[in-house]
């Protein structure tokens, strides 16, 4: 069995499902509100204001950097956070063009092949 290319409405449902898990969370919800009120923050900075270990806030940032809604840059002992905007505006547009075209049904669907007797 040979797996098909994955589709660019694979790749958008994929990538949608990664950030609305991100999203999911308060505490992380709350970081992405305190970087949007006051911009870029060091993480401990914002350890600080959500009262997280570092350990802990360092986790919610990675699942928010892996879902691209923020973007770290380091200077010298010190990580910065701050909103990736670009890639915000990317994920709300992959969103509207789900919805503005019939919902999943609209998403181009894998083949199923049915499994025969005596094939692998």
């Amino acid at each position: 069995m040979t797996l098909s290319p994955e589709t660019n409405a694979e790749r958008d449902l994929r990538r949608l499902r990664t950030v609305y898990r991100a999203l999911g969370d308060e505490t992380r919800l709350r970081v992405i509100s305190l970087l949007a009120e006051h911009g870029p923050m060091p993480v401990n900075e914002l350890s600080a204001r959500v009262a997280l270990s570092q350990p802990l806030i360092s986790w919610h940032l990675r699942i928010l950097r892996k879902a691209q809604v923020i973007r770290t840059r380091r200077e010298g002992r010190e990580v910065f956070c701050r909103l990736d905007r670009d890639a915000i505006t990317a994920h709300i547009k992959s969103f509207l063009g789900l919805i503005s075209f019939g919902g999943l049904a609209a998403v181009e669907q894998p083949a199923i092949q049915p499994v025969t007797e005596g094939t692998t």
